[in-house]
């Protein structure tokens, strides 16, 4: 029998990934992850980093994931240059590799810069907040206002129809008001110079601020209130991993880094102990969510790879209804 060696791949840039995926679909992918991760049918492999620099500012990771269900699977190439060379942003050029599980042969390589920014806040941010929040929130009080946050602003505002308000927090005042312009003919936006004012009114917060230190206190949390954390307790008070009724994962495994980086669990105060469950739990039925109207639960998730390797799988199948994307010759 002749050998079989596939002789192409699909190449999908950041241009192509930006028409294909919809902040409909980086909600749905994200929900659809947690599932499958819960049910088994999605295997999460293990993130492995490599530093780049003696002082380990700057670094490449790879991330990968087997999606059984969708047939697929990948690694996502991401770097995170915290002390990058002049003129070059903390991270770009990021990719998602995907693979046929039924074959083993190579099919797709994707763009992931802007599956990272829809992915996150906007995504597993947005479905954290389906199972958690209190129904029907008039005012989301958003902390940043970066890529991030306003993927998070637009995710929130498609699953939300009820919000009526956003508040918002940034260091600078240039990206609100630009916010707040484009946001003009939806919804009330107001722009806030402290953190106390910020929360005004609101009970459900998203903390997508990318600071180094806290700027949400844990008294400012008031019952009822939803946290979503993107940033682990970077910029979110540690206490509240404690005193809130429940703090939520987006999947518990042994080596958690939230609790293993002193960046993101500054102090190291929390523990496993403090964790009452994750997402992949939740949406299988095997803990509950909210249970009262009145409880405070914070949910923080960093990520994984099988999020953006899903993702990436929604571009490609629907690149290739679409008859989009660049072929590439491999023999």
């Amino acid at each position: 029998m002749k050998m079989y060696i596939p002789e192409k791949l699909l190449f999908l840039n950041e241009e192509d990934v930006m028409t294909l995926l919809t902040p409909a679909d980086a909600i749905a992918a994200a929900e659809d992850t947690f599932y499958h991760i819960g049910t088994g049918e999605i295997t999460v492999g293990k993130m492995v980093m490599m530093f780049a620099d003696p002082e380990q500012k700057n670094n490449f990771h790879s991330m990968p994931a087997i999606l059984h269900h969708r047939k697929v699977a990948g690694v996502k190439w991401i770097d995170t240059y915290s002390k990058p060379l002049p003129g070059y942003p903390f991270s770009h050029g990021n990719l998602v590799i995907l693979s046929d599980v039924r074959t083993g042969s190579p099919i797709a390589l994707v763009g992931a810069t802007n599956i990272t920014t829809m992915r996150t806040a906007g995504g597993h941010g947005v479905v954290q907040a389906r199972h958690l929040a209190n129904p029907e929130p008039k005012v989301l009080s958003v902390f940043g206002c970066g890529a991030q946050a306003k993927a998070g602003i637009r995710g929130f505002l498609e699953e939300f129809p009820s919000l009526r308000q956003l508040r918002l927090f940034n260091r600078s005042r240039q990206p609100m008001e630009e916010v707040q312009k484009r946001l003009s003919g939806r919804l009330e936006v107001v722009i806030c110079d402290t953190p106390e004012e910020t929360v005004t009114g609101s009970n459900l917060i998203l903390m997508a601020s990318g600071a180094q230190k806290k700027l949400l206190s844990a008294e400012l949390v008031r019952p009822g209130t939803t946290v979503i954390g993107i940033e682990g307790f970077r910029d979110l008070d540690p206490k509240l991993g404690k005193a809130a009724d429940k703090w939520y994962l987006g999947y518990k495994v042994p080596d958690q880094d939230i609790l293993q980086s002193p960046q993101l669990n500054p102090g190291g105060a929390l523990t496993m102990d403090d964790v009452f469950g994750d997402m992949t739990e939740l949406l299988t039925g095997k803990i509950p969510g909210r249970e009262r109207e009145n409880e405070i639960i914070v949910s923080t998730h960093m990520g994984m790879g099988a999020h953006d390797v899903n993702c990436a799988a929604t571009v490609y199948q629907r690149a290739l209804k679409r008859g989009m994307g660049q072929e590439l010759q491999l023999v």
